[in-house]
């Protein structure tokens, strides 16, 4: 018997990245909903119960905070992932009102994958508990991670301007090769001959993720450690 497929809400105002996600997860055998904002996002929570919903919290109008206290009111065992750039900043209010993991922003979408699924495995009851921890090494040495980075831009312009700060270890946090693909063609070219251990990908320059994502995480050969994705044109 094929197991259930999962019902997730996307709840984030980035149109571009919102519809990425949808394509990539529903290849995966999800049944994906959409919401751009928090007003939608309750009225989809209205309609009925999902299984897990993937939570902005700094929209306008209606922000994060708000669409999960309407959801602890209305599915109080529907499964959070709170995804956001400004984690300090409301962490211990989402963490007291229910949730089961975070994500900071830019994201991969390995890293996010492996979230939901391990959130799906475990019981609703089990949330990240509201007590604030240091993270693992802070305050000891350690040495800047190496990497190859191979980045998918729009155009040369923007990607001269996001290797410099990937060229300046002070600034990233660690010392990267980096290189440039500037469409899925190239990208696909570069995975073989540069081989990154990272891809940046620009959703401007990559058009559909869910096609993208699929054939960069699939060979075994060539298979980077992580996909991270962004909509804005950015760093």
């Amino acid at each position: 018997m094929a197991p259930p497929r999962h019902k997730v809400l996307i709840v984030d105002d980035e149109v571009e990245v919102t519809y990425a996600l949808q394509a990539y997860f529903q290849k995966k055998g999800y049944e994906m909903v959409m919401a751009f904002g928090g007003a939608q996002a309750i009225a989809q929570v209205e309609q009925g119960p999902v299984d897990l919903v993937l939570l902005d919290v700094m929209m306008p109008e209606v922000n994060g905070v708000e669409v999960l206290r309407h959801l602890r009111g209305r599915q109080p065992d529907t499964r959070v992932i709170v995804i956001t750039a400004y984690d300090d900043e409301y962490r211990g209010v989402v963490e007291q009102i229910g949730v089961h993991a975070f994500l900071n922003k830019p994201f991969g979408i390995e890293q996010l994958t492996q979230t939901i699924e391990g959130v799906l495995a475990k019981p609703a009851t089990q949330r990240v508990s509201p007590v604030h921890e240091a993270p693992a090494g802070v305050g000891q040495p350690s040495a800047m991670p190496r990497a190859r980075l191979l980045m998918v831009e729009a155009s040369e312009y923007v990607f001269n301007v996001k290797r410099v700060f990937f060229e300046t270890p002070d600034r990233c946090g660690g010392r990267y090769e980096v290189a440039p693909a500037y469409s899925m063609i190239e990208a696909l070219e570069r995975l073989h001959t540069f081989q990154p251990d990272l891809v940046l990908v620009d959703l401007v320059a990559a058009g559909s993720l869910g096609d993208l994502a699929t054939q960069i995480l699939s060979p075994a050969d060539h298979r980077p450690k992580e996909l991270i994705v962004h909509g804005s044109g950015t760093v």
